[in-house]
């Protein structure tokens, strides 16, 4: 299986994105992640619970079902199991069980709802990205978009769609200065926590400028401007909108009126062919801005769903392709190859028996139809 071990093709010890946190009620959600069916939902204090989502007695999906105080009640025969697991009520019976539903760790941290599916000795809460390092819910920021997307695609096929933005000229012609990329300077840098690609290109004001800045930001030179790209794990990369003045003044109060915006990318596996992918944005100026922060969310979701055009279509003949042709890498495929490989090496530590009794079993999700 393209381009990582079938049997084994993404990390679980890693905090995944499970929801936005405004998705959760005390009306259950049922997502598949990480081929895991999950029942997500908020008990009676507020708290954001995972549960295993399929019921034990006759398999039904408990996300469908509601909830009774801190209980999760299954709506086929009506099965209920607290917020720590436990079967409470089995109505046949009049009683409970000494059976506990498998949980899985959950961290609301602001905007968004964290979920680790590994082993839960593992899950440091520290390993979750630092939001200060692109702007989330911090003050002197704005956040827009919350945008979710299923792609009908694996998730390495969008990681190695965003670190090549060389694409924007051909899938994303409507936004003003793509071509740029096709020539910037590149540099890679792997950090203790991210790896980061810096691209410099030397451009002139153009219409996105006046999009983002406001013509009363025009600046009349041709400028040094910067792209910067950050993978902190699989389950997330930030990319910089442009950067036009300089670099180590970036996520400095505005100069001018000209900041920052960056673009996050959600990255949760849901199958090993199908992706949960949330979309936001954040910047330092035009905070207040709420009609900007609504055209700037529209106006990214237009470009997401090409590129769900793009990778949906793609996941039909990349396992065909990839088993008949070696890959075609180039210089503009360094960071795609760079991250692989930090990939590769998160599975690879992972790769041994799973010895936790109370785990789920695998689900087995139908294979998707092209």
């Amino acid at each position: 299986m393209y381009p990582f071990p079938a049997d084994y093709c993404f990390p679980h010890n890693r905090w995944y994105i499970a929801a936005f946190s405004s998705e959760l009620s005390d009306k259950p959600i049922q997502r598949t992640i990480l081929e895991t069916p999950v029942a997500i939902y908020r008990n009676s204090s507020g708290r954001a619970i995972a549960m295993y989502g399929i019921c034990p007695h006759r398999y039904f999906p408990l996300g469908l079902g509601k909830i009774d105080g801190d209980a999760l009640v299954c709506p086929y025969h009506g099965f209920a199991f607290g917020d720590d697991g436990k079967c409470v009520r089995i109505p046949s019976q009049q009683t409970g069980a000494g059976y506990y539903q498998p949980t899985y760790p959950l961290v609301e941290r602001g905007t968004l709802i964290w979920i680790w599916m590994g082993n839960p000795e593992k899950a440091d809460e520290n390993q979750i990205p630092d939001y200060r390092k692109f702007g989330l819910d911090q003050p002197g920021w704005a956040v827009s978009g919350h945008d979710y997307i299923q792609l009908k695609a694996r998730p390495q096929l969008l990681v190695d769609n965003v670190f090549d933005l060389t694409h924007l000229p051909h899938v994303h012609n409507q936004v003003a200065g793509g071509d740029s990329l096709l020539n910037s300077d590149q540099e890679i840098e792997e950090l203790s926590d991210l790896v980061r690609l810096t691209q410099v290109m030397r451009m002139p004001w153009n219409p996105y400028f006046s999009m983002l800045w406001g013509e009363e930001s025009r600046f009349e030179e041709i400028r040094n401007v910067y792209a910067v790209s950050e993978f902190f794990g699989p389950e997330l990369v930030s990319i910089s909108g442009p950067i036009a003045r300089p670099i180590e003044n970036r996520n400095m109060p505005p100069e001018g009126g000209i900041g920052e915006v960056y673009f996050i990318h959600g990255i949760t596996p849901e199958t090993k062919t199908t992706t949960h992918y949330f979309s936001i944005q954040t910047r330092n100026f035009r905070v207040g801005d709420d009609e900007f922060g609504n055209y700037l969310g529209a106006s990214d979701l237009v470009i997401r769903n090409q590129d769900k055009t793009v990778l949906d279509e793609l996941e039909k003949w990349v396992d065909y392709g990839s088993s008949r042709q070696n890959e075609l890498a180039v210089k503009t495929d360094r960071m795609s190859l760079k991250v692989r490989g930090v990939i590769q090496r998160l599975i690879d530590a992972e790769r041994m028996p799973i010895t936790d009794t109370r785990r789920a079993p695998e689900f087995k999700s139908p294979a998707p139809t092209p």
